[in-house]
């Protein structure tokens, strides 16, 4: 009887021991975190960088909000007044009548002004924002006479050759003009670390 009690008894405690054994694996093991709920805690708390204006309604964007929208990637520069060429490369960001498009019904025609950080500021045509606008010799940048007229995307660019914008000489976005020529642009209509754009009906 008492040989048969003390096998009980071990098997009691073989078992109490597994079991023990078995929790603190459990507990010790690394949780699995969920990344999505991460990256969407983050996307709320991160601060806006660009607010569109209209009217009475204002919208405020942070770079993961303008990511989501239609992006559009093409290849612009621009011609200095001192008559250099800078700026080009490939660039993705949202079209500015993509942006437009988000109130209903969109404001045709209008007309825009675009604020920066800096306290630059820089008003648009509505046939600017449509791309007419003239196209200079990329292969000789002292010419300042236009080789020709339109055909390029007004953009509002977050990244450049893939890569977010460099925030010190850029800021987070910038005006670019571009088409899948790579055409050069006027500099003047190039506006560097955007804050907000309002739109004016005319």
């Amino acid at each position: 009887m008492t040989t048969k009690t003390n096998k009980i008894l071990s098997a009691a405690v073989v078992i109490a021991i597994i079991v023990s054994v078995a929790v603190l694996v459990y507990v010790n093991l690394p949780k699995q975190t969920d990344s999505s709920s991460e990256d969407n805690t983050a996307h709320k708390t991160t601060p806006p960088v660009f607010t569109l204006i209209y009217d009475d309604q204002q919208t405020n964007f942070t770079i993961g909000d303008l990511a989501q929208l239609e992006t559009y990637t093409a290849k612009g520069g621009y011609r200095t007044q001192s008559g250099m060429i800078k700026g080009v490369g490939n660039y993705t960001g949202v079209n500015i009548s993509t942006l437009v498009s988000m109130f209903h019904p969109a404001p045709l025609p209008y007309s825009l002004r675009v604020y920066s950080e800096d306290g630059k500021n820089l008003s648009i045509n509505y046939s600017t924002i449509l791309g007419n606008v003239d196209i200079y010799n990329p292969d000789n940048a002292s010419d300042p006479n236009p080789i020709g007229k339109g055909g390029v995307t007004m953009v509002l660019a977050y990244q450049y050759e893939g890569n977010w914008l460099n925030e010190s000489s850029d800021g987070k976005l910038k005006i670019v003009f571009l088409d899948e020529q790579g055409s050069i642009t006027a500099g003047h209509l190039w506006l560097y670390k955007v804050t907000s754009i309002k739109i004016i009906t005319e």
